[in-house]
């Protein structure tokens, strides 16, 4: 199939439901290099204004245009790390949420025996995969409310 036989709504349409969905998986476990992700969306760029190695076609648009909000004038494509982060936040937040999954268990038994765990780094000898997953806490934390109940275990001077 000829990039060139492809109206504009086929190539949003390969573009999202097959180019941008293979990675799923391993976003969901790890964190993608910040080049990596950049070089992706370039080859999405590229694939979506018809350019090839030896032919460069003007790109009329940044790609940060392009993965806006179709309701913003962009055409939705994904912020590819943006939407690894938040893969690796629904782990993260899984792994919290639900401590009697093996998954939460095996986690909490390696990694998080101190109970302020995911307020530390991990250690250097961690996994990627934990690595990548811990990453994502401080995106959990600025979507995160306390709920102070009696107030017995809130430290005020440390929420200022």
């Amino acid at each position: 199939m000829e990039k060139q036989m492809l109206s504009s709504a086929r190539k949003e349409a390969l573009i999202k439901s097959v180019i941008q969905a293979m990675p799923n998986y391993a976003m969901a476990c790890f964190k993608l290099l910040e080049g990596l992700c950049k070089d992706i969306c370039k080859y999405l760029a590229n694939f979506w204004w018809g350019s090839v190695q030896q032919d460069r076609k003007m790109h009329w648009t940044s790609w940060k245009k392009l993965s806006e909000v179709k309701g913003k004038g962009g055409l939705g494509f994904r912020d590819l790390e943006a939407f690894n982060e938040a893969l690796l936040a629904k782990q993260l937040w899984r792994i919290i949420t639900f401590p009697n999954l093996l998954m939460s268990k095996v986690i909490r038994a390696k990694f998080l025996k101190d109970p302020n765990g995911l307020e530390n780094n991990p250690s250097q000898s961690a996994s990627w995969t934990w690595k990548s997953i811990h990453s994502a806490w401080r995106l959990i934390q600025r979507g995160l409310w306390k709920r102070i109940g009696k107030g017995c275990q809130v430290n005020m001077w440390k929420y200022r």
